[in-house]
């Protein structure tokens, strides 16, 4: 692996993407729906046309005008993935009104807390609104208003978004994109992972994330169609009745599938993006014995999503920068800068860009560069722990756990230790039968050093059914032990 300090590899798309998305362009839904206005746009309980969807959005865009809300405000929005927070999400897109997707498990008190922080001008939800210095927004989103026949123009460089993310430091940060970000992010992304008429994106993902939010550009852009979630039918059902050939899962959830009989010939999927964990060889090896090959992604809020993208090969290999993004080592840390890189995160009324002097946002995940200039992620920095002198990156550990045929997934965290100051601990999920934790032990140090096999073994412990674990909220739990 090439670990030079300042080897870089980028798409040479990136000043070309950069230079178009300065222009104005119209808005996609309007251009399908001009272009073929009875294509699905949205599979829900219903299906919505292109003509359709422009119409409702067309309605609400004189509703949010009509409301006082004008280009550059801040509209907080609770939002999961419903068809009214779609249309919402793509109406202030429209509008030019700057959207703040909340997460609807927060209380109403943390709602209005996070509405304060992104200095909110409206807030809208399908529940109670929290009071505070903002406009509640009653919307009909059922309205439709016919289009005129000019295309609707977007100004790529308007400020799109602020998204929240914890990071590494629990402390939400507030990540703004300009609309250009989208843009780049979502046709970088098609180089890769091809979108046409034919195909239907699942919404797993939540608005409140950029994974999710992302959807929405990739999907439109192409013309092709949104399958919005129903997290009351099992997913193994929806796969094999709904029309969606583009999917994302963490590694748990294609297990899951795979338990329940799963089988990708009786679906239309073509592409399985998976990520939000180590990705276990097991996994990658049946699903590709099924006729499915999957695809791994590395990507990050401040990136508008993915940066990378690869089918899985070599432990953490996540593939070559996709156009728009630009990937640099610096002291092993990835750097990334590019057209898609966000506009900076917003504090106290301002926006701040930390970059270094060359223009790098430094993402404080520990990687290098294969021969042939593909990334190679090992995993946060911050994870990163020191056990009688030795260098432990937990994330190589969990990945050499779950290329074992009998666990699911894996988790290792560093515990206070007399002798060695920390030692590794690890959780185990399993997807089938369990083995003895010995078996584990040699399983590693076959392959890794002796001083990374953990000292304790615990199961999976039930901790609200993330699917994505918070590693600070396990490494607590055996503290208070």
């Amino acid at each position: 692996m090439a670990s030079q300090t300042s080897t870089s590899w980028n798409s040479s798309f990136t000043v070309i993407e950069s230079a178009d998305h300065q222009k104005p362009e119209s808005c996609p839904v309007r251009h399908w729906a001009a272009l073929a206005p009875d294509r699905i746009a949205i599979h829900t309980t219903t299906a919505l046309t292109y003509r359709q969807l422009d119409q409702r959005l067309n309605s609400l865009c004189q509703q949010l005008a009509d409301a006082g809300i004008r280009r550059g405000d801040h509209l907080a929005a609770v939002v999961r993935g419903a068809l009214e927070d779609v249309l919402l999400a793509w109406a202030c897109v429209r509008s030019g009104v700057v959207f703040c997707p909340l997460n609807p498990a927060f209380p109403l008190a943390r709602q209005h807390e996070l509405a304060t922080l992104l200095d909110a001008t409206a807030f809208w939800s399908a529940s109670e609104i929290p009071a505070g210095n903002w406009q509640p927004l009653q919307l009909d989103f059922e309205r439709e208003l016919r289009a005129n026949e000019e295309a609707w123009p977007l100004e790529p460089t308007q400020l799109n978004n602020m998204i929240l993310t914890s990071g590494s430091s629990g402390t939400p940060k507030s990540v703004v994109h300009r609309l250009s970000n989208h843009l780049a992010s979502a046709r970088g992304s098609a180089a890769l992972i091809p979108l046409d008429k034919e195909c239907g994106w699942l919404l797993s993902l939540p608005l409140f994330h950029v994974g999710g939010y992302a959807i929405l550009f990739r999907v439109f852009l192409a013309g092709a169609s949104l399958v919005l979630d129903q997290r009351e039918r099992p997913l193994k059902e929806r796969l094999e009745c709904q029309p969606i050939t583009h999917l994302s899962l963490v590694p748990t959830q294609l297990w899951r599938l795979l338990a329940e009989g799963f089988d990708p010939a009786h679906t239309r999927l073509r592409e399985l993006l998976l990520g939000g964990a180590a990705i276990p060889q097991p996994l990658v090896s049946r699903l590709c014995a099924m006729g499915l090959v999957p695809k791994v992604s590395y990507g990050l809020s401040e990136m508008g999503s993915q940066v990378c993208t690869a089918i899985p090969g070599d432990a953490g290999v996540v593939g070559k920068p996709l156009p728009g993004r630009e990937v640099c080592i610096k002291e092993q840390e990835i750097c990334v800068r590019g057209a898609t890189l966000f506009a900076g995160y917003y504090r106290a009324g301002e926006l701040e860009l930390p970059l270094d002097e060359a223009g790098w946002f430094h993402t404080r995940d520990k990687g290098g560069f294969t021969a042939v200039g593909a990334l190679m992620v090992e995993g946060r920095l911050d994870n990163l722990f020191i056990s009688g002198g030795e260098n432990i990156q937990p994330e190589t550990i969990e990945q050499r756990l779950v290329n074992h045929p009998a666990v699911a997934q894996a988790l290792v965290v560093p515990v206070p230790s007399d002798e060695w100051g920390q030692r590794p601990a690890a959780f185990i999920g399993w997807h089938g039968e369990p083995v003895p934790y010995p078996e584990l032990a040699a399983w590693i140090r076959s392959t890794l050093p002796g001083f990374m096999v953990p000292d304790q073994w615990h199961p999976w412990p039930d901790l609200g059914g993330h699917l994505k674990p918070q590693r600070k909220q396990y490494q607590q739990l055996l503290l208070r032990q």
